[in-house]
């Protein structure tokens, strides 16, 4: 995984940002895959006409890369969902790109102004970018290195594999990696990728070939009594799909 700024401010224009990828022949998605992460996007068809658009060039190739990109305004760290109507919800959800000119081409369509981090994802070289706030607030400057370094294992060892019960938060997957934490005021926000090597079962309880891999933003809040850990407020999955490898994104 690569942390570098991928973050694009919109107030109604298109958008220009250059990366580099390289790609692969393998699509690196199983064939016959289940379709476990198509929910995850806004539908375009769903959403309410808009302005705004945002295109992203790259360099090299990537017919297989997923671009996504995440708005900061409606996450569900930052405002309540309750009474919005389902057109709202579909507006609030990460924004699938369009792919063409074999993946060196990335287009948003129907944005509406705000600032949109971005993740650019291949699951052919099994690499990933991203530049995501994970808290709306930024770092807490006033916390010493000690202490974000003690709350940051304590965040780990909640969301993590648990050696003392079975599962754990999110206890469907089996083996979890987190790549970056940001603290403040007693709350983090946490990006981390997560799989299942163990056997998993599609809706019609066939098992599924591959490895179900998932990318996660997870914002989470320190319980009142320390022993009892950091407690999961919301979470919000970027992506998840059915992969070949058995390894974590790079």
């Amino acid at each position: 995984m690569k942390n570098i700024l991928l973050c694009c401010l919109l107030l109604g224009v298109t958008g220009l940002l250059s990366a580099a990828d390289a790609p692969a022949p393998s699509s690196g998605v199983v064939d016959d895959k289940v379709p476990v992460g198509e929910y995850l996007y806004a539908n375009v068809q769903k959403l309410p006409p808009a302005e705004g658009a945002l295109k992203v060039i790259f360099t090299s190739p990537g017919p297989h890369r997923v671009v996504v990109a995440y708005g900061r305004r409606f996450r569900k760290d930052r405002k309540s969902r309750d009474g919005s109507v389902e057109a709202e919800r579909e507006t609030y959800k990460p924004r699938l790109a369009e792919l063409s000119d074999n993946g060196t081409t990335a287009l948003f369509r129907n944005l509406t102004p705000d600032f949109y981090d971005l993740f650019v994802i291949d699951p052919s070289s099994m690499s990933f970018y991203e530049g995501t706030a994970l808290h709306k607030l930024g770092r807490d400057e006033t916390l010493t290195e000690t202490e974000v370094a003690g709350f940051q294992e304590e965040i780990r060892r909640s969301l993590g594999l648990r050696d003392d019960r079975i599962g754990g938060w999110e206890g469907f997957f089996d083996h979890k990696r987190i790549e970056r934490i940001e603290v403040s005021e007693g709350r983090a926000g946490v990006l981390m990728q997560q799989m299942r090597l163990g056997v998993a079962l599609a809706e019609s309880g066939d098992r599924l070939k591959g490895t179900i891999h998932s990318l996660d933003v997870v914002w989470v809040e320190r319980a009142k009594v320390a022993e009892a850990g950091w407690q999961v407020i919301n979470r919000q999955q970027i992506y998840r799909e059915e992969l070949v490898s058995k390894e974590f994104f790079r």
